[in-house]
């Protein structure tokens, strides 16, 4: 105890008492100061004038309880306070403690002794206290101002949650940053306010891990959700707070970093691209060239490197000032960007010299294609602060493989080329290669006739017959756009109308075609000619322009046709590409009167499902299908699937391409209403058509495959002498046998024929027996199917018999009785179980 520096004051009204103290403490602290007060009052005017270092008070004194100055405001926590009693009381001491006492002791000879001993434990006791209290005082003040600087500071959005998640602290940044108010975000959960769906189960991953660890998670960058729905891209770090005896909090400071990203991006691509135009740079280019070589080296597909210079740019530039020129620079790629696809790179070298980059090119003809196109695309007139500007431009081509593997080499010819289509006088384009040059020459001097055709008269019609399959009476014709022109001869519609298409020409080509269709239907029937539905395809140009159902109600009108007789088609890419846009120009089509036909059905992107959606009359199986119908089980299955669907759908299916026998059978098996192709006739010249018509020509087709009771058997045998072996055999038993030497051959028999059961050597040149039975499965499951084996393959005869595929296998070596047996159970199998399934499922 420092002796010379404390003030003790002893309040007790018990004088011997007091006189006892201040002995003792003087004995023992001989440089203490002692202040004797006998009452509460005496005690409160000694402390008005002298604050002692440590007050030792009565309980109870004549003027009330020593108690009441621990609760009184003046006092409390000026000084330490001890209580002394007379009687040693449990609860009292309790109760004097928790009102603020340091110590509370019993009287006594002994306590007195040890009273100084007990004052200067309760000094330490109370300076540790008051330390203790200042630094407590100083940490909530601390967290006072930073909690306030949280609360105010603009940039740092701060968040405190719960380890569930809840959030109950959002200061105003968050505010701001989010949208949410603190009233609104406090008490929800912060998964659900600011983490995206996509990466929610992350987070609570995350947060569940400093739960579990106590450690915050390392800062990161985030895109987090705003009240409105958008995303915003902060620097999100965290925090973990365990305060004693409380539960564990969770911080989450977040920094809008929008700009910075912005600026970013705007560097990076700043570094990719020209300031000016937006396009590609020289270092994007050689980046994307490198990766397309790679492509096009492992595809085997051509690659184009188009180079183009504005012709006489300097006059421009010089003339009219940089500014005028910069914007013209900026128009041209604006140009460039709408004529290449998007898989395409156009990019901007420097100056006045731009590159287009063709990743995927299929024919070297489309390149000249496109650079005839960009050239008339470049030359319309460019219209610049209020006045107008035509640019010219020179474009050279070079190829891969056949000009270079390499990038460099490719741009450095292209180059060249360029520099030849501008000595040549420029507005043009040249391939690096001679002989492209000439085939380029031929495609535009195709295009300048093609232009001039329409107007001398040098398009006809043909017209090929479509055959109803239940008659074989003529339905209807296909009207085809030919070009006779004065030198070439018959020019190819796979050589003009791609190029009409392409040029934009086909509208009115399209147009010629419908009225020219309309005006030689109305006169066959003005003939007297029996009457036949017109079919005209349209093309996508024709179907996009708006007009379309104008135009047909006008050339209707002015060729007096009634609509009933004239059929549109219109391909399945065509109307998928917008179906609601479609559906609204089908459905005036429809109630003007004509018929409406979805063309080369199965090969684009549509559903059944979708195409119940289409006011349609007519389905055309696409001719791709129909050529192997015969041989190949997906072919086919897509066929008689699109036939079924339809017919549920009450539309007729035409199909198209036909041109065997055997794919006509195929087809009036599985209820194919019509058909067209070159089995029955090629397109023929209008006079020609007529002349079919005024016959009254009935195809045989009801003979081509009538419906035979008489039991039928096919053998398939390479072996010729197997085949008449087996015919001896089976001689007496009254079957109608049709033999094959190989597979195709069979598939063509069973196409043309009702044939029952399938008799097949197992081992055949080109296909074995039981991939041929496979397939008859498919294509003709109301068959009974038995191979035919001389030697032993187990293996696969016995997985084509769990599969379905063969219902017996037989040995070559066989027993003659035994062989008419098992050919009698087959046609026993097909007559008992196979045929009247067929009867149930097709409802007779």
């Amino acid at each position: 105890m420092d002796e010379g520096h404390i003030t003790i004051l002893v309040v007790e009204d018990e004088k011997s008492h007091a006189l006892a103290i201040t002995r003792i403490f003087n004995a023992v602290v001989p440089n203490a100061k002692i202040l004797l007060a006998g009452s509460l009052d005496e005690y409160r005017r000694i402390v008005e004038v002298v604050l002692p270092d440590v007050v030792v008070i009565d309980l109870n004194l004549p003027d009330g309880r020593a108690t009441e100055i621990l609760t009184s405001p003046a006092e409390n926590g000026a000084f330490p306070v001890l209580i002394m009693t007379a009687h040693g009381n449990e609860e009292m001491a309790v109760t004097a403690m928790k009102a603020g006492a340091l110590d509370y002791i019993v009287k006594s000879a002994e306590a007195f002794a040890c009273l100084p001993q007990t004052v200067e434990r309760a000094l330490r006791e109370w300076k540790l206290l008051q330390k203790n209290l200042l630094t407590e005082k100083s940490l909530q003040e601390s967290e006072t101002r930073f909690s306030r600087l949280l609360q105010d500071i603009p940039t740092v959005a701060v968040q405190g949650y719960g380890i569930d998640g809840t959030v109950h602290y959002w200061n105003l940044a968050s505010e701001i940053l989010y949208g949410y108010t603190a009233v609104e975000a406090i008490g929800r959960n912060l998964l659900d306010l600011i983490i995206p769906p996509d990466v929610r189960e992350d987070v609570k991953n995350a947060l569940q891990w400093m739960v579990e660890t106590g450690q915050a998670i390392p800062a990161s960058e985030m895109k987090l959700m705003r009240k409105d729905g958008t995303l915003v891209a902060v620097f999100s770090s965290h925090a973990v707070v365990q305060k004693p005896g409380a539960p564990l909090e969770l911080f989450c400071l977040d920094i809008d970093i929008t700009e910075r990203k912005q600026n970013e991006e705007q560097l990076e691509f700043l570094a990719t691209h020209d300031e000016l135009t937006g396009l590609a740079n020289r270092a994007l280019l050689q980046d994307r060239l490198a990766q397309s070589l790679r492509y096009a080296h492992r595809s085997g597909r051509i690659l184009a490197v188009l180079l183009i210079d504005l012709d006489r740019f300097k006059i421009i530039n010089d003339s009219l000032g940089h500014d005028f020129g910069d914007k013209l620079l900026g128009s041209v790629a604006v140009r460039l960007q709408q004529v290449v696809r998007e898989a395409d790179t156009v990019a901007r070298l420097g100056g006045d010299e731009f590159v287009v980059l063709l990743s995927e090119v299929a024919d070297p003809d489309d390149v000249g294609v496109l650079a005839t196109r960009i050239l008339r695309n470049l030359a319309e007139p460019h219209r610049i602060d209020g006045r107008e500007i035509t640019v010219i431009a020179s474009l050279g081509i070079s190829l891969y493989p056949k000009d270079s593997d390499n990038g460099a080499t490719l741009i450095r010819n292209a180059d060249i080329a360029m520099y030849r289509a501008k000595r040549e006088g420029g507005g043009s384009f040249s391939f690096f290669a001679p002989e492209m040059n000439q085939r380029a020459i031929e495609t535009m001097e195709l295009e300048n006739a093609l232009r001039q055709a329409l107007e001398r008269d040098e398009f006809c019609l043909y017209y090929q017959p479509k055959v109803d399959l239940a008659s074989g009476r003529i339905t209807g014709c296909e009207a085809l756009a030919r070009w006779q022109h004065p030198q070439r001869g018959v020019v190819s519609p796979n050589d003009f109308i791609p190029l009409a298409e392409e040029t934009g020409l086909i509208v009115p080509l399209g147009t010629w075609v419908l009225q020219e269709a309309c005006r030689q239907a109305k006169a066959w029937q003005d003939q007297g000619l029996p009457g036949v539905s017109a079919a005209v395809n349209l093309s996508a140009r024709q179907f996009r322009k708006g007009d379309l159902p104008q135009l047909v109600q006008e050339i209707l009108q002015k060729t007096g046709l009634d609509p009933c007789w004239l059929e549109l088609e219109m391909t399945e890419s065509m109307v998928m590409d917008d179906p609601d846009k479609a559906i609204a120009i089908m459905d005036k089509l429809k109630h003007i009167g004509a018929r409406l036909s979805l063309d080369d059905f199965g090969t684009g992107y549509s559903s059944f499902s979708s195409l119940s959606r289409f006011p349609i009359d007519h389905l055309k199986i696409d001719r791709s299908f129909v050529t192997d119908i015969v041989t190949n089980p997906n072919s086919a299955t897509i066929a008689t699937s699109i036939i079924a669907m339809a017919h549920r759908m009450r539309l007729k299916v035409i199909a198209e391409g036909v041109e065997t026998e055997a794919q006509l059978g195929y087809l009036r098996k599985h209820d194919c209403d019509e058909v067209q192709g070159f089995f029955f006739s090629r397109p023929l010249p209008a006079d020609e058509f007529a002349a079919f018509l005024k016959k009254g020509i009935h195809f045989p087709v009801a003979e081509v495959n009538a419906y035979n009771e008489e039991r039928t058997l096919m053998i398939v045998d390479d072996e010729p002498n197997i085949i008449l072996a087996l015919r001896r055999v089976l001689f007496d038993e009254g079957y109608r046998i049709l033999s094959a030497g190989n597979a195709h051959e069979g598939l063509e028999l069973l196409a043309r024929e009702n044939i029952q059961v399938v008799l097949s050597d197992q081992r055949m040149p080109g296909m074995t027996g039981a991939e041929f039975l496979g397939r008859v499965k498919v294509l003709h499951p109301a068959t009974v199917r038995i191979v035919l084996s001389g030697y032993a393959d187990l293996e696969t005869v016995t997985r084509a018999v769990n599969e379905g595929a063969v219902y017996r296998f037989l040995d070559k070596s066989w027993d003659d009785d035994l062989l008419r047996g098992d050919i009698r159970d087959a046609f026993r199998n097909y007559e008992e179980i196979i045929r009247p399934r067929q009867e149930r499922g097709s409802g007779s």
